[in-house]
Order: structure tokens, then sequence, then C-alpha cells
């Protein structure tokens, strides 16, 4: 049984979906004060049906079929998780055209364009499509991050044909979430990953800088095996054009020096790592032996300085699990989880990322597990989708995406229970609308 409250003005709009096998619609307009005292009737309503808010709506609609984005869309009947603050919208009508979100009115008032395709809501949900903000692109697995709710990814290690890939999502005519990505990465010798830019002096780096800006790449990459003038000329000559830095930072820079030269955002927590170690080991290792009483300096530079982190805690617990025995890999999730939560208790800057593309963890579906680590780590629901929405989006610079709201790109989830209450409902996805197109999965 789903019962929802909203406030309508002065009124409160009571739904109930599925008594016993049937379901209904029962729609009462109370005032305000007579809904409050009602409430420990309601109470006692769902104790008596044995099931409580968030619990998965009664009724099995058929979705309708794929839409294009010039076909006017309306979601009947659904309630919003807008993660434009930790509420639910209950019972709306969301009305799509030409890729934007046109309204979104209580159902009972809201009227359904003539020729729009309607998808009945029946008390499921609609929320932010995800954004994965560190994910390494295939072109096998572009359609893989669509079908697990991304709408877009940051793509982390630049190469010559995305753009053209980048293109063809944009027109329609290759399946994929939206791509924001940095450049190839600029590193030392030996290069690790195909076209690498390798820069081992520092004179060099203005000309290696610049082309990237020519490239039309939104963020300069950095890698593990700059040396530290080559790194500090990057970063000046980035700074003077403009240019954000992401990426590593580099084995031989310390993460402090790294934060005050402004990198906008460190992936992995690298740095970190062997700053916190009591043996100075990076990686996987060094979270076995880190120092928590290390932790707030840290953490107090980072937000002070306003550098984003992207921790991908999902891929480094499966590397854990690899490479150590079960007591230091227990270890190392667990050091890692607390730095997060630390950081978001200290109102720094946290992206949900996954690293996906390197054959560690799955395309598309491993956000899921991110998310579930952030809540894993003592944030609550809300806290963690905002690190795959509005936190994103506002990362990004982009105010058009990462929440449901009026003249908002229209990149939604239909979602069968409220995420809010549960971050596994995060998997539960029926349909996705993408650039205003729908589809049912």
């Amino acid at each position: 049984m789903f019962i929802g409250l909203c406030e309508d003005g002065a009124r409160f709009v009571i739904r109930a979906n599925r008594i016993g096998a049937k379901t209904h619609h029962l729609a009462m307009h109370l005032s305000l004060r007579s809904a409050r005292s009602l409430l420990p009737s309601l109470v006692c309503m769902l104790l008596a049906c044995g099931e409580s808010l968030g619990s998965e709506p009664g009724p099995n609609v058929r979705d309708p079929d794929a839409t294009t984005a010039d076909t006017p869309l309306a979601i009947v009947g659904v309630n919003v998780v807008p993660m434009t603050s930790n509420t639910v919208l209950a019972d709306r009508t969301i009305v799509i055209r030409d890729g934007v979100i046109q309204s979104i009115e209580p159902s009972a008032s809201a009227s359904v364009p003539e020729g729009a395709v309607v998808v009945e809501g029946a008390g499921r949900y609609v929320m932010p499509a995800l954004i994965d903000m560190h994910v390494h692109l295939r072109s096998s697995e572009l359609d893989a991050y669509v079908t697990a709710g991304i709408g877009t990814v940051r793509n982390m290690w630049g190469f010559s044909v995305l753009p053209a890939w980048m293109r063809d999502i944009e027109a329609g005519t290759r399946s994929g979430p939206r791509v924001v990505s940095a450049s190839p990465g600029l590193d030392g010798t030996p290069p690790q990953w195909p076209e690498t830019v390798i820069v081992t002096d520092a004179n060099a780096a203005r000309e290696a800088v610049l082309a990237q800006v020519e490239g039309g790449w939104t963020y300069l990459k950095s890698y593990a095996r700059l040396a530290p003038a080559v790194f500090d000329s990057i970063m000046s000559v980035a700074r003077s054009a403009g240019f954000p830095v992401v990426g590593h930072v580099p084995l031989a820079v310390d993460v402090r020096h790294a934060i005050d030269e402004g990198m906008r955002s460190i992936e992995h927590f690298t740095g970190y790592d062997r700053a916190l170690s009591r043996t100075g080991r990076g990686g996987t290792f060094g979270w076995v032996d880190s120092d928590p009483s290390r932790f707030g300096s840290l953490i107090e530079a980072t937000v002070q300085a306003g550098v984003w982190n992207c921790p991908t805690l999902t891929i480094y617990s499966t590397l854990a699990r690899q490479q150590h025995s079960a007591a230091d890999a227990n270890r190392i999730v667990a050091n890692r989880r607390r730095f997060v939560l630390e950081i978001a208790r200290a109102g720094g800057g946290l992206l949900v990322g996954t690293d996906a593309g390197i054959d560690v963890v799955a395309a598309g579906t491993s956000i899921h597990d991110e998310l579930r680590e952030f809540v894993a780590a003592g944030l609550s629901p809300y806290q963690a989708l905002e690190g795959a929405t509005t936190n994103a989006a506002k990362f990004l610079g982009r105010e058009d995406i990462g929440r449901v709201a009026v003249g908002t790109q229209a990149d939604v989830v239909l979602l069968r229970r409220n995420p809010l209450m549960d971050i596994t409902v995060t998997r539960e996805i029926d349909g996705i609308v993408l650039r205003g197109a729908w589809r049912p999965l």
C-alpha cells in the first residue's frame, strides 16, 4: 500500500494504491487542519496493511513504446524526486516538449497536451538521470550507461575518435549518454595508456596544455608520472588559460601542493593515500595503515581550496579484495569510507564516479554499486545521490541537468520505488527519458 501526502495550496492529497490483491485509487481533499488530525489513523492504516511508505506500487501498467525527442511526452501520476531538496512531490504530471521539462503540476489540475505520448506513473517515482563522473568510454559500452539510468558521463581520458562519437550521440544517430571529456592524459614516461601526451620538460608544458585547449576538451587530465617541475608548469599554464585540471596527483607531488596549485578534482584519492599512510605507500596499500588522526588537516585544506574528490570506492574495494588478505581489504574499505564520510561532514565536494571501462567494474551498472558504497560510508541516500546528480552538475557548470525542474533538460529515470528510502532502488528502472526521448527498459 502506498500513501503519499503532498501539500496542494491549503489542501493535502492522499492517494492509496493497492489494497489486497486489487488496485484502487482513493483521493480525498482535506483541509490542512483535518489532515493533521487524521495522521494517527493513517499510520494505523499503514500498519494494518503490513506495508509502509515507499513500498512498491501495485498497478501493473504497460508503458508505451520508445519515442523521439520531437514527440510531446507526459508522465502522469508520478512521484517526483527533484533533487533540489530532500523531498518528494507526490502525484505530479510532468510535461516534456523538445527535450525540455515544460511543467510539473499536481495531477489533479494538470493538463496533458494534445498528441502527447502518456506514461502512466501509477505511483512510481521520477528522479534525474544519473551522472557518472569518472568513466573511460568504449563504443561497445555506450548504451550500457543509458540502460543503467545514466544521462551524462565525464570521460576521464580523451582520445581521437571520441569527438565524432559525441557528435553522433547529440545528433541521435548513436545511443549513449551526454559526454563531457577530459583531455588525453599528460604524463611522464613510460606511457601507461594509448594517446598519452608525454611531457618531460617544464618548458614544453605550455605547448602541451594549449594543444589540449585547442582540441576542445573540457578539462586537462594530469597523470601519475609527471615530474614536480613539469606539474607546476602545467598548472601555471592551465590557470592562465582558464583550463581546469583534473586527474591524478602525480607520484612525485605532495597532495597538499596539488591542492594549493588548484587542481579542480582529484580522482581515487590519489595523493591522499601516501599522505595518510603511516608508511607512505600509495594505492590500495596506502589505505591499509592510514592514520585517521591525519584526516582532519587534509580535509580542511581540501574544503578551503574548493577541491572536489571522486573517490571511486567500488573499484578500490574490488582491487583491495584482489590484492590483499580479507583482513587488510576490510581495513582498506573501512578507511576509505571513513574518509568519504569526514569529507561530507566537513562540507567538501564529492562526486560519484566508477572508473568503468578498464575491465574492473561494469560500465553503467557499477554506478549503483558506487551509490551503495556512499551510503555504506554513512551518507544518507539523498547525500549519495547528490554526488551523481546536483553536485555533479554543479561541478560541470550545468544548471540544466541533475535535477527535475521546469526548464531543465528532460533527462529523467522512472523508478518503481522511492530511492530516498532505499538507495538500491536506483537499479529498479522502468524507463528513461534522455534528451526528451522516452525509452522503456
